[in-house]
């Protein structure tokens, strides 16, 4: 339980500090790195890490900005896709998460490859 919060917090803080510098595929990068650092019995214990910090950032990050802007873009763009605003916030978590769970994925596959 440990290695799993200990991943979720390594995925956040890299893939905050990676966003800084790199593109939007920066949360695989960071996920990548907390699923060669951390090891499970199974791989889907670092997937499920990961994913959750790659939804907190990415979610909350985009729950911030909408909050900042007084929900204006997601409004709009609710109004273009026939949904209602805020569920964008948790697609843009989603999709956040599974970058991060699939790079997670790949980096506990890479150090099984390398014989860890």
């Amino acid at each position: 339980m440990r290695n799993i919060f200990l991943q979720l917090m390594a995925t956040v803080i890299l893939g905050y500090l990676c966003h800084q510098f790199m593109p939007f595929w920066a949360i695989a990068v960071a996920g990548l790195v907390a699923g060669l650092l951390f090891k499970y019995k199974w791989q889907v214990s670092g997937f499920a890490a990961s994913f959750l910090g790659g939804f907190l950032l990415w979610g909350g990050l985009a729950w911030w900005m909408d909050r900042e802007n007084a929900h204006q873009l997601s409004s709009m763009l609710g109004e273009l896709f026939k949904t209602d605003g805020p569920y964008l916030s948790y697609a843009t978590g989603l999709v956040g998460g599974l970058l991060a769970g699939f790079g997670a994925l790949t980096g506990g596959s890479l150090r099984k490859l390398l014989g860890n």
